[in-house]
């Protein structure tokens, strides 16, 4: 089975191509603007690196968001435009389920992991609040997912931490922002990893859920809160 998996939700466009629990090759620009004029010509470049025809991926597989609404978009009209030309399935993936997968994942194998361990992924839904979804050690299907205010948000990690689970967070946040240790009982049980989404964990995250027989969403986006449009000032004329 290969994928080609593409992702742009935030500050950054990346492709990767997937086979057989590898990534053959990838690509990744930390840019906030440019997504549409670029990320076709990635997804040429890696499928050239990793000499695969378009005609040979089995999927195509978008990043859908919570994100950015023009990134999201770029990403799965790219994802839809390949999938037409190869007459193949595409399908959209959570991107915050990925990261929260990519977390749980590389803990997987490390002393850390026990069944007291919660994996929370983050993302600022840049309205006063973030997104949180959360991974529990004893499988790796994630809860639905939350829209917290900072307060709250501490209140949930320190709720868990308080119960004794080993709480890691990943997200692409500056640790001041979710600096609450000192209102901690436990401090040594948190642990912050900054970590920006990519292609590569939405490749991984899609090729597990196909190999499990789970079923896929479309290659729509996921809009969790309405866009915030603001009126014009002036009436248009």
């Amino acid at each position: 089975m290969i994928l080609l998996a593409l992702e742009s939700s935030a500050d950054s466009s990346s492709v990767a191509i997937w086979q057989d629990a590898k990534i053959l090759a990838h690509q990744f620009v930390e840019a906030k603007y440019g997504h549409a004029e670029r990320i076709v010509m990635q997804a040429e470049a890696v499928l050239r690196q990793a000499k695969i025809k378009i005609s040979d991926i089995d999927y195509f597989i978008g990043g859908r968001g919570p994100g950015s609404f023009t990134g999201i978009r770029t990403c799965l009209a790219a994802v839809i435009g390949f999938s037409i030309v190869a007459d193949t399935p595409c399908f959209g993936i959570n991107g915050l389920s990925a990261l929260g997968f990519a977390c749980s994942t590389s803990l997987k194998n490390t002393d850390i992991q026990n069944e007291k361990l919660v994996v929370l992924a983050i993302s600022d839904t840049r309205r006063g609040s973030f997104y949180c979804q959360e991974f529990k050690a004893e499988n790796l299907i994630p809860s639905d997912i939350e829209d917290l205010t900072l307060p709250k948000l501490y209140e949930k990690i320190k709720a868990l931490a308080k119960s004794g689970f080993l709480v890691r967070i990943c997200g692409a946040l500056s640790e001041d922002t979710l600096k609450c240790d000192d209102t901690l009982e436990k401090p040594e049980l948190v642990h912050y990893y900054r970590y920006s989404l990519a292609a590569t964990d939405i490749a991984h995250y899609a090729a597990w859920q196909i190999e499990n027989g789970r079923e896929l969403s479309p290659a729509t986006p996921l809009y969790l809160a309405p866009p915030n449009i603001n009126q014009p000032k002036k009436p248009l004329s």
